[in-house]
């Protein structure tokens, strides 16, 4: 996209995601030099560790600061980035941002399926088409859609095609696409609706790699093209551990129910790098079970979803299970949820899908399942396939390991919270201004079913549309768990703690952290309304 790069001033709004979120807009185009120096500005605020801020999201125009639940002097942080945006901004534009990454690409033929359409569309010679391409120079505005990939500024207006239609269900990873007026690399193997004109065999992520993405925003890019086979080397499924000689701290899945893994409490800190959030989806539902059997609060359990897994421990231990009722039967005994039991060696736990409210349970073991960590965590992020048991959920014959216990559990039982309300609270915005009085009247009067289409990434509602003003296209910017959005056909999706990082749709409100477990236990087919309540105001 072509743009004129002008010097910004020092100033810039501020609106809340809820009470965990601040939004920071800068500008209201699309500009490498803008986009560079909100990239500058996110480094020097996480060199500074800010006290109470859990993650920095840029893009091109904006940056989100997650902030700890109801901190009650967010205003001190935007003191802060109102004083680096002021020295950012005095700071003289520059041309290039350090010596740029060269992305090698085979174009066309398996590697770039889309070049003869891109031509087509464009009016030029496939030829053409990778000269200009490969020709350019490129910044990366922003990271997210998936960890570590880079959408990236600078695409000659002439190569613009709109995205496919209908969108491929696996992209290949390292593909590189455009869409629209973006070009980019996709960093993993994703759905995706770009038009392919190539692929590099360079590793875009690697979560065990420091830094686990080879691109930031910012950063200066541009292609090479190349001639050699692309080869992408797959990465390896982890390996189904064995049962040891002697049996110790191993659990064996006999059945692993509709979608079991591990989770935490998540990975905040790689927003930036497009990394979600992820962990538990009821996140006090975890800490609830972890308490019950003596871990730490952030200890990794299992989450199962609507159909638990049925499992043998062959080891003694704790066990505790929170959140919904999915029939839990220890041995053909019912476990109620918000207890604790003891297992021993050969003992079975089952599920039956239970009839109560919520759609997921936790199983806590006392020491935790122990898996290896990943980015600061052993939840799994099952977009992305890595963390936990081999970036994936549990299938049969899988064995996990456990942890050492504490001497004593801090609790015998915790009560259940009722999962039955139907009322989610939340704060208008932050893109108030793109929905009219009668749209919000509708929108807190009315009526939302959840959608089966819901998963770890987001909760999908199906009710009355509440069409966005302008359209349903913005500027990608970064999103936080809770935000509301509205697709272009008028239905909303409230963020999961799965979610990805950025997002280009109008967000009407956000849901208040109190409320944002709730919003894991939501059932296909159950009716929900919101409630508009009010944040705290930033000076």
């Amino acid at each position: 996209m072509t743009v004129n790069v002008t010097s910004p001033g020092d100033a810039f709004s501020v609106r809340r995601f809820a009470d965990h979120g601040l939004l920071l807009t800068f500008g209201d185009a699309i500009d490498p030099d803008l986009s560079r120096r909100i990239a500058m500005l996110t480094d020097t605020l996480e060199a500074e560790s800010l006290a109470g801020v859990v993650d920095f999201v840029p893009s091109y125009t904006t940056l989100v600061v997650l902030i700890e639940p109801g901190m009650p002097d967010a205003a001190r942080i935007v003191a802060r980035v109102r004083h680096h945006w002021r020295r950012t901004a005095a700071a003289p534009p520059s041309a290039e941002s350090g010596t740029p990454v060269v992305i090698p690409v085979r174009y066309g033929g398996e590697d770039g399926p889309d070049l003869h359409h891109v031509a087509q569309e464009t009016g030029l010679h496939p030829d053409e088409v990778v000269s200009r391409h490969a020709g350019g120079a490129y910044q990366v505005g922003a990271i997210g859609f998936s960890p570590g990939f880079a959408f990236l500024i600078g695409l000659p207006p002439e190569l613009a095609v709109p995205r496919r239609s209908t969108p491929r269900i696996v992209v290949p990873k390292g593909s590189v696409g455009i869409g629209g007026k973006q070009t980019g690399i996709y960093s993993l193997e994703t759905p995706g609706g770009w038009s392919l004109i190539g692929r590099t065999s360079l590793t875009m992520f690697d979560p065990d790699r420091d830094p686990p993405s080879l691109l930031k925003a910012g950063d200066s890019v541009r292609f090479e093209r190349v001639s050699s086979p692309v080869t992408v080397r797959p990465e390896p499924d982890r390996p189904k551990p064995q049962a040891p000689a002697y049996i110790r701290d191993v659990i064996e899945v006999l059945e692993p129910g509709l979608q079991t893994s591990v989770q935490d409490l998540g990975r905040p800190g790689y927003g930036r790098l497009g990394v979600a959030p992820g962990g538990a989806a009821d996140r006090s539902a975890l800490v609830a079970g972890n308490r019950l059997v003596g871990n730490p609060d952030g200890a990794a359990g299992l989450e199962m979803t609507l159909t638990g897994p049925r499992l043998r421990f062959l080891r003694p231990g704790r066990i505790a299970i929170t959140g919904a009722d999915l029939g839990a039967r220890l041995n053909g005994m019912g476990v109620p949820a918000g207890a604790r039991r003891v297992v021993g060696p050969g003992d079975e736990l089952a599920f039956a899908e239970g009839q109560g409210s919520g759609v997921r349970a936790y199983l806590c073991l006392g020491g935790g399942i122990d898996v290896p960590v990943q980015l600061g965590s052993r939840s799994t992020d099952l977009t992305a396939g890595f963390g936990g048991f081999a970036g994936r959920a549990l299938r049969t014959g899988d064995w996990l390991g456990v942890g050492d216990e504490r001497a004593e559990a801090v609790a015998r039982h915790i009560p259940e919270v009722s999962r039955g309300a139907n009322v989610i609270r939340l704060v208008r915005g932050p893109q108030v201004e793109r929905f009219d009085e009668e749209s919000y009247r509708t929108f807190f009067s009315q009526a939302f079913t959840v959608s089966s289409q819901s998963n770890r990434l987001g909760v999908r509602l199906e009710g009355p549309a509440i069409p966005p003003i302008g359209g349903a296209d913005i500027i990608s910017e970064g999103i936080v768990t809770g935000a509301i959005q509205i697709t272009g056909e008028g239905q909303p999706i409230v963020m999961l703690p799965a979610r990805a990082t950025i997002g280009g749709y109008p967000k009407i409100a956000t849901v208040i952290a109190a409320d944002l477990d709730r919003l894991g236990q939501l059932r296909p087919g159950q009716r929900l309304w919101f409630e508009d309540v009010t944040a705290a105001t930033i000076s």
